[in-house]
């Protein structure tokens, strides 16, 4: 479990709202984690930037030499 974080500690991290990681384990986006005998829930990292998906697809190449500087 080396890549779990706290709620609280990613919510920091990343900038999102705890309400919003929370609803994310209710709707069953993410998978909540609990170590032995302690009450904080845990997320994995790797499977938070894989749900997290941008809204706007910008694959696409800026030339710069068309733009004036």
């Amino acid at each position: 479990m080396t890549n779990c974080v706290t709620i609280q500690k990613l919510s920091k991290e990343k900038g999102i709202d705890e309400s919003y990681i929370r609803k994310m384990i209710k709707d069953n986006t993410l998978t909540a984690y609990k170590i032995d005998g302690y009450k904080r829930i845990y997320v994995d990292l790797f499977e938070f930037e894989n749900t997290m998906k941008p809204v706007n697809n910008n694959d696409t190449k800026f030339n710069l030499d068309e733009f004036l500087v």
